[in-house]
């Protein structure tokens, strides 16, 4: 952890003799090392030659200053994130080494590992215009050692594409897109849950979700399969009688056979009366005592009721089975069927007729 003293100047024309014996008695008080390199690399931002005119250092931006004065005092409070802010904010006015240094410990700190080796990186390369060579010589000792005590905690993650990559393939972890030149090599990743996604056209997404540990490498090794698409087939309905059509035909059959046995009985009575009548039942029946004609009269007219009523539900349902018998035939056409039953019933005769457009 990086700490620090305000101990910088309190103007423009401190000399740097006076910012360096601040800096020696900071130390001497027993500060820390990190403490130690705070005041040295704070007091590096007052006498970089590098930012100086006509000879006189200058001072950086007074809000930047600020800033970082307030994150070291959040610092000491072990008030991180309020500390990280401030740092990153006075980064963002003054690019310093220190404060990168301090940025990178943030990093660290909050377990996000490839960020802060990164910022490590970054501030061994702004520290390389650093004057004069000691102060330049120990900001690098820091990044040195702070690299060599992250790297080998840094997990790792290997996205593999089985087969070759699909055209327009898009790759992306916790939904960042990854280079496709980095796939099938490990890169830098943060401890913790990381989300893998690889979108293609005409592919099914893939998505994986793993959780990586310190120091951990884990391959996932990506599989795209191609999209199934689904295309409605149509087809032309099936030829055949219809199941109405039979069962209204096989009815109709049905009532007729009723209706005709009705019908036989019938005649039956009528020619034994004609037989004992002598084809007149009113006036050349044999006695009463002998013949009764009633009874067949009443015979005769159940008959010709159930005949008449049973006929004409036959017809019906004869005539619409035919019709549904001809248009299931010939349902490849497209043009609209019509079928017409008429059918005829007399006390002694029965029958349909059928017309219509087929």
């Amino acid at each position: 952890m990086i700490l620090s003293k305000r101990f910088e100047p309190s103007s423009s024309q401190v000399s740097v003799g006076n910012r360096r014996s601040v800096a020696a008695r900071a130390i001497g008080r027993g500060l820390s090392r990190w403490t130690a390199v705070a005041a040295t690399t704070l007091t590096f931002v007052f006498t970089n030659p590098g930012y100086a005119s006509d000879g006189v250092a200058s001072v950086p931006d007074p809000l930047a200053t600020q800033l970082f004065q307030e994150a070291v005092a959040l610092i000491e409070k072990n008030e991180w994130k309020e500390a990280c802010a401030k740092f990153e904010a006075s980064m963002a006015l003054y690019s310093a080494p220190s404060t990168l240094l301090n940025i990178a410990r943030c990093y660290e700190h909050d377990g996000k590992l490839s960020l802060a080796w990164s910022a490590y990186q970054r501030a061994l390369v702004i520290n390389r215009e650093t004057q004069p060579p000691e102060r330049k010589k120990e900001l690098d000792e820091v990044a040195t050692k702070g690299l060599a005590a992250i790297e080998p905690r840094l997990p790792r993650l290997k996205i593999v594409i089985t087969g070759s990559a699909p055209k327009d393939l898009r790759v992306t972890q916790n939904g960042k897109d990854v280079p496709v030149s980095v796939l099938g090599e490990p890169f830098l990743v943060d401890p913790g849950q990381q989300s893998v996604v690889a979108e293609a056209p005409d592919f099914e997404p893939f998505t994986q979700t793993v959780t990586v540990k310190e120091s951990e490498t884990i391959e996932i090794p990506v599989v795209l399969k191609k999209r199934v698409v689904m295309t409605p087939v149509v087809t032309k309905p099936a030829r055949g009688i219809p199941a109405w059509a039979w069962i209204s035909a096989g009815g109709g059959v049905a009532f007729l056979a009723g209706a005709a046995a009705f019908r036989v009985d019938q005649a039956f009575v009528e020619g034994r009366q004609d037989g004992l009548c002598r084809g007149n039942v009113q006036t050349s029946c044999p006695p009463a005592n002998e013949y009764n004609p009633k009874a067949d009269n009443e015979r005769k007219n159940r008959d010709s009721t159930a005949f008449v009523g049973l006929g004409v539900v036959g017809v019906i349902g004869l005539g619409v089975g035919v019709a549904g018998f001809i248009m299931g035939s010939r349902q490849d056409k497209p043009k609209a069927q019509t079928a017409v039953v008429m059918p005829w019933v007399t006390s002694t005769d029965l029958g349909v007729g059928i017309g219509g457009r087929f």
